[in-house]
């Protein structure tokens, strides 16, 4: 018996903006351009999902893998590519590098996923696998993949402290968003990692919407256990402890823009991997665990303004992480 979301008219397309960093290549051109849909879980509406998990890795960090590397390698002065990364970037940086001719060197540390590794390597990279240490210690995987960079005087991506991690969402997620939902949107909520998507993409909308003659709230969403909030806000850190692979950091990052997020709101593993999988068990959307916390927060904006109109963005899919929600 089909439910009343099957039967409701589709969404209105939106002419989106091209993207910055133009290519004829078919698979990159894949990247970005992404569907913004209502959540099937919500009572209206009014929640709709920025869904990133439709990019060609099923994560928003194909756009700054794209942006950065098409910019970095344009002139040919490197032809090896080196990131560390524990997540999503990892399998972007690996993808866009092989379809743009560099050899690709990751780093990551143990306990990394192994579809994430598989990720990596299906697309040829090289990767180091780093002791699980303190980030001061000289074989964390980010000092790794700096030892690395230096010895093949390679293009390190440097995600965590790159200003084009957030300048790409800004030039191009914000954009799209705004195109989409901007004459209508009360609020943006995401995930923050380094902080780069909603950062960029928080930039663009405020601006907008400041022209626009109207106001967005922007909402950070992070760990229970994490310190983005917690230097949001001015207070003392805490130990830093999740299983929430992507949200969360020990603190803040300079890809992290402040300026542009209004509130910061924590949300629990256990809140975290129990909505990711209601999105897919109940609704058929397939997300991770870092994009259920974002979701929830999304679901507890609209419970409590019902006018609201909340944009989520969905940063990445749930094919990544069978194991830890469905124990696979």
């Amino acid at each position: 018996m089909p439910n009343d979301a099957t039967l409701r008219s589709p969404q209105p397309s939106h002419t989106l903006p091209p993207s910055p960093f133009p290519t004829e290549d078919p698979i990159l051109s894949q990247i970005g351009g992404t569907p913004m849909i209502p959540y099937p879980g919500a009572q209206n509406e009014r929640l709709l999902c920025k869904m990133e998990s439709e990019n060609p890795t099923r994560s928003m960090k194909d756009r700054i893998a794209m942006g950065i590397l098409s910019e970095g390698l344009r002139d040919g002065a490197y032809d090896t590519v080196v990131e560390a990364s524990s997540g999503n970037t990892a399998g972007a940086v690996a993808l866009v590098a092989n379809r743009l001719g560099a050899d690709c060197i990751l780093t990551c540390p143990e306990g990394t996923s192994r579809d994430k590794i598989g990720y990596m390597k299906a697309f040829g990279a090289k990767v180091h696998t780093c002791p699980d240490v303190d980030s001061d210690h000289p074989e964390h995987y980010r000092a790794v993949a700096q030892r690395l960079a230096d010895e093949h005087d390679a293009f390190l991506v440097n995600q965590y402290h790159n200003q084009s991690n957030p300048g790409v969402h800004y030039r191009w997620t914000g954009r799209e968003i705004w195109a989409q939902a901007g004459a209508e949107m009360t609020y943006l909520v995401s995930a923050m990692g380094t902080g780069g998507l909603l950062s960029g993409s928080a930039r663009r909308v405020k601006e907008e919407a400041e022209a626009a003659g109207r106001e967005v709230t922007v909402v950070g969403v992070d760990a229970e256990h994490s310190n983005i909030s917690t230097a949001f806000r001015g207070d003392d850190p805490v130990p830093y402890d999740t299983s929430v692979e992507g949200l969360g950091k020990g603190g803040q990052l300079p890809t992290m823009w402040f300026d542009y997020i209004d509130e910061m709101r924590d949300v629990s593993d256990e809140r975290a991997f129990e909505q990711a999988r209601t999105a897919a068990q109940e609704h058929g959307m397939p997300i991770g665990p870092s994009a259920g916390a974002a979701l929830a927060v999304g679901l507890d904006i609209s419970a409590n303004h019902p006018d609201a109109r909340v944009v989520t963005i969905i940063c990445d899919g749930g094919e990544q992480y069978f194991d830890t929600l469905f124990g696979v």
